[in-house]
């Protein structure tokens, strides 16, 4: 995977294939470590976690049936990704492969990771002002900046690895 440097107001931002924001580029630009860890998701388990697993992994252009079940189809997948990733093929989502599987996102992005969050924001934390549309509006930014204020994050409205975590914890 090729990476360019970029800088950007006094931090160096390493940004990945078709300008995703890596981990790294997500610490530069204010996403605090956050003390949460990463769930361990895997076959067997049902439910928003899963739901979330399945849309991040459909952004990642791995199709799988977004119904909230760990399956072998979801297995398979995330499989699939763990060895695109140079990761243990175990088809388990834990923190390494969690932190590859997100994406930072922001107003204006469009997509199933964009959903993922939504489904979170809606679902597990009781925004009810966030539609699951997949477009992140002015509604689902206000969303996350309550939700980073409350959890002790940085309240950007950017959604990078720490927000992840945090929403994921």
């Amino acid at each position: 995977m090729r990476r360019f440097v970029v800088a950007a107001v006094g931090a160096v931002l390493l940004v990945g294939p078709a300008g995703v924001v890596t981990a790294e580029a997500s610490a530069a630009i204010g996403q605090p470590a956050v003390t949460a860890t990463w769930p361990v998701v895997k076959a067997g388990q049902s439910g928003e976690r899963v739901r979330v697993v399945q849309l991040l992994l459909g952004q990642r252009g791995y199709r799988v049936s977004v119904d909230g079940k760990f399956g072998k189809s979801t297995t398979t997948a995330v499989q699939s990704f763990q060895r695109a990733n140079r990761l243990t093929a175990d088809g388990h989502v834990g923190a390494n492969t969690w932190q590859k599987l997100v994406v930072t996102i922001r107003r204006g992005s469009k997509g199933d990771a964009v959903k993922a969050l939504q489904h979170q924001l809606r679902f597990q934390y009781g925004y009810k002002s966030v539609a699951v549309d997949g477009a992140f509006g002015a509604a689902t930014q206000t969303a996350v900046k309550s939700f980073q204020t409350k959890r002790g994050l940085h309240a950007d409205g950017i959604v990078g690895v720490g927000t992840w975590r945090a929403l994921e914890a």
